[in-house]
């Protein structure tokens, strides 16, 4: 017998064929077959138990928070109260970037594996370094699969991802197809699925509609913006049945855009890079259910009270399986509208919208858009950017807009300059600025990307 750890159903025991990754994901999907239909008030005691034993790995562990959750209430071995979980300072995105190593648990429970990293500006500019576990990773699994489970989709037909394409080789072109076997992880590991074909988003949109007509896809997964080019350029894919749109937030245009001109409906996924999948749309009746086996989400008024139903309020979210790097009401800056209890049946939150705007493209001189990749990582690994904005200013030319602890130096400049240039390519050149600050767009969000050229926006929104 073997104990997934950190289950939201402490003590759950499996079988030991579960200590094989595909039996180990079905069992939780077993797990979540009941928890997605409880009572609301079990599910957040639930909850509440396992941020008690994140509470207790902090208080052991993560040097950021010293005594500001004792403060609050929180004491290692007793129960949260919603009281004193109110009072726990929200943690923004500056703060997190300010603290640094202090939020890096010194050690880790036993089971959660290894730790690995990654790095994220969300839609701010504003780079966040972050380490994760092997459960964590996990688990994120685990909710990609609920998802295919809810969706019932036929894994017997041929599915094709939009993204970028990790696994191009130095020199390789971006534009080119790969076909793939199966869907891939983790719908694969545990289901036969019919082919994946995998196209990298650099490739001009004209290509990837080419693509799309040509291989006639049953499902396409990508992001809206990217979308939205796709339905603009004409392009009438015979045969597919769905899209997956993740990555940024989909507009109601959009997705009645998607049913007007190629008569499919949208599953859009709300994820994150420091939560994960963090909700995923009801097959039933399309609102967001949010995983709360997985996340404590709260949708909040600027005085800090929770929104009700068709009210629209700050995220603020607690990753419940993450001990490398806790974070406790992290606001990831985005906005949601709370919606009512959903007839499904499924007793999860749900949340009706994230309003937002998708991503700009970049515009080049022959009319062509394409997915504005500029050199993203470079940026990442200087710790003195705080935040960044890339505005194409011409045709040939985009500025690189920083926000600086200290001033750069050529040093760490130039290498900038390159990267954006590569991953522009000609005619680019790239120009950087400094500035005190970047303004949020009319909508209160940032814009990572943005095209001053006419036309060239997000476009509905």
């Amino acid at each position: 017998m073997t104990t997934i750890p950190h289950s939201l159903f402490p003590g759950a025991v499996f079988p030991a064929v579960a200590q094989t990754q595909a039996a180990a994901l079905l069992a939780v999907q077993f797990q979540l077959g009941q928890s997605e239909r409880l009572p609301p008030a079990d599910l957040r005691a639930l909850q509440f138990r396992q941020i008690g034993a994140l509470v207790a790995h902090i208080d052991r562990c993560v040097p950021h928070y010293g005594l500001s959750l004792r403060k609050a209430g929180l004491r290692p071995g007793q129960p949260i109260t919603a009281e004193a979980w109110a009072r726990v300072p929200i943690l923004g995105r500056a703060q997190v970037q300010q603290a640094g190593a202090a939020l890096h648990a010194t050690e880790l429970p036993r089971g959660h594996g290894q730790i690995g990293e990654a790095t994220t500006s969300g839609t701010s500019g504003r780079p966040v370094r972050l380490r994760k576990t092997t459960l964590w990773q996990f688990y994120w699994q685990c909710f990609a699969l609920r998802q295919e489970i809810w969706q019932r989709r036929d894994l017997s037909a041929a599915a094709m991802t939009i993204a970028r394409d990790d696994a191009l080789g130095p020199g390789e072109p971006t534009g080119r197809l790969r076909r793939l076997p199966d869907w891939g992880g983790p719908v694969a590991l545990v289901y036969p699925t019919g082919p994946g074909l995998m196209q990298d988003y650099r490739a001009p949109v004209a290509e990837l509609a080419d693509t799309l007509a040509r291989e006639q896809p049953a499902y396409l997964s990508t992001f809206p913006s990217l979308l939205l080019e796709l339905l603009r350029s004409g392009v009438r894919p015979a045969g597919l049945r769905q899209v997956h749109t993740m990555g940024e937030a989909l507009s109601d245009a959009t997705r009645a855009l998607c049913l007007e001109r190629w008569g499919v409906p949208i599953a859009d996924v709300y994820s994150s890079a420091e939560a994960g999948i963090i909700a995923a749309p009801c097959a039933e009746h399309g609102q967001y259910h949010v995983n709360a086996e997985s996340v404590l989400l709260e949708v909040l008024h600027p005085d800090g009270s929770a929104c009700a139903p068709g009210e629209t309020g700050q995220v603020v979210l607690t990753p419940l399986h993450n001990f490398a790097m806790p974070l406790l009401r992290y606001a990831i800056d985005d906005m949601a509208e709370v919606g009512p209890p959903c007839r499904c049946g499924r007793t999860l939150p749900v949340l009706a919208r994230i309003p937002g705007r998708a991503r700009g493209m970049l515009v080049l001189a022959s009319g062509e858009r394409r997915f504005p990749y500029y050199g993203h990582n470079a940026l990442m690994q200087v710790d003195a950017i705080v935040q960044h904005q890339v505005v194409q200013t011409g045709y040939d030319e985009v500025e690189l807009r920083l926000v600086v602890k200290r001033p750069l130096t050529a040093a760490e400049e130039e290498p900038l300059r390159r990267a954006a240039m590569a991953a522009l390519g000609p005619p680019f050149k790239v120009r950087l600025s400094y500035r005190d600050e970047i303004a949020r767009g009319p909508g209160g969000k940032y814009a990572e990307f943005y095209s001053e050229l006419s036309g060239a926006g997000a476009g509905v929104g």
